[in-house]
Order: C-alpha cells, then sequence, then structure tokens
C-alpha cells in the first residue's frame, strides 16, 4: 500500500501497518489517494530505467 506523510509530504509503500513516516518520524500519515498511488508508480518506473 501507498502512504502519505501529512507532515513532509513523503510518499512510500508498506506492507502490513504502518504508524510512523520513515522519512520524518511524523505519525500523520495516510493511505495515498488514487492519483498519488498512479504519480508514486510512475516516477518509481521512471527511477529504474
Amino acid at each position: 500500500m501507498v502512504y502519505v506523510c501529512e507532515k513532509c509530504k513523503f510518499v512510500f509503500e508498506r506492507q502490513g501497518e504502518v504508524t510512523n513516516c520513515p522519512g520524518c518520524g511524523s505519525g500523520h500519515i495516510r493511505p495515498a489517494d488514487e492519483a498519488e498511488c498512479r504519480q508514486y508508480i510512475e516516477e518509481r518506473k521512471r527511477a529504474r530505467g
């Protein structure tokens, strides 16, 4: 599942329960919406070349 940190806007993917942002440690995270998920996937594809 893809998540977004409300504090630092870091977008990340994890499986299982997530309680804190791996970027800033904030507990203010939420599941990414459909558009954020698509953008995250596209960015990953570009990074992999």
